[in-house]
């Protein structure tokens, strides 16, 4: 059987592998190089085991055991670790970038390991948590096809997309502008209604504006997400807004969900609520006030 590791354990590599291991995939390993540091390495562990995955203790151990490498980590690491891996990669592994970089760095990443793997531009088009593997993934590159043959075969829903490396990251990117935006209006919103008391109110107005039902179900999701993974996601943005650049194409509301994607992580959230989403947005208020104490 096909030996998958992942380079990153965290949210998306967890959920996606504890689906595959529902589906009958074994022996599924992983390495991340926050696995003996605290906090993180005691969420890394409860994950690995709910999963059945098995830790490994070096990239090195995992990709030579893996036939497939999945590196999952943050779009500002996916050139420095491809840079380690290559030496390590032999002919005939597959090597998928799943990181939420731009077309351009998964360019560069393709010209570090193409040489002796074949590289695959993958691009995760959902919310990974509830969907698990069976998100929506587009695929593009040379090994686009066979790791869609692959995954598709244990349920997940990865699109191969005909043509170069890139074509996959730049649906990410271009959905990004709106999503990652998106969410930190709703923050801004709530945090500015709250001065009033109000911003229960102002989510049932945005609701009914929309049209959508349960609004503030899933908004209280988004925003409970976003703040434990602003720091991605402000890498995320900077690769929107230098691949908007290299389109020529004004980016003012990209560098804005940016920039408060950057206030998120100067708040300390993740580690006040030590990397797990808070229950509701409320919490996040009171996350507030402990920073200012």
């Amino acid at each position: 059987m096909t030996k998958l590791g992942f380079l990153g354990f965290g949210e998306a590599s967890f959920n996606i592998a504890a689906g595959l291991r529902d589906e009958g995939l074994a022996g599924i390993r992983a390495y991340d190089a926050a696995w003996q540091t605290e906090p993180a390495s005691a969420l890394i562990a409860e994950r690995a085991a709910e999963a059945g995955v098995e830790l490994v203790g070096s990239a090195e151990e995992l990709i030579g055991g893996s036939d497939i490498v999945v590196c999952s980590i943050s779009a500002n690491a996916a050139v420095p670790v491809a840079r380690q891996c290559a030496p390590l990669l032999r002919p005939g592994q597959v090597y998928v970038d799943l990181n939420s970089a731009g077309p351009d760095t998964k360019l560069e990443v393709e010209k570090i390991v193409g040489n002796t793997a074949t590289f695959v531009d993958v691009a995760v088009m959902g919310t990974v948590p509830g969907a698990r593997h069976k998100v929506p993934m587009l695929a593009s590159g040379p090994g686009a096809q066979s790791f869609a043959d692959f995954g598709n075969g244990f349920g997940m829903a990865i699109t191969a997309l005909e043509g170069p490396t890139g074509k996959a990251s730049a649906s990410k990117m271009f959905r990004s502008i709106f999503m990652k935006g998106y969410v930190m209006l709703l923050l801004e919103a709530v945090i500015a209604g709250r001065s009033f008391g109000i911003e229960e109110d102002v989510l049932a107005s945005i609701g009914k504006s929309l049209k959508t039902d349960d609004f503030r179900a899933t908004a209280n999701d988004l925003m409970c997400r976003a703040v434990i993974h602003a720091e991605r996601r402000e890498h995320e943005m900077d690769e929107v807004v230098a691949t908007l650049d290299s389109l020529d194409v004004d980016a003012i509301m990209s560098k804005a969900g940016r920039d408060k994607l950057a206030w998120c992580v100067q708040q300390g959230f993740r580690g006040h609520f030590n990397g797990r989403p808070p229950a509701d947005f409320h919490d996040i208020f009171a996350a507030m006030d402990a920073a200012r104490a």
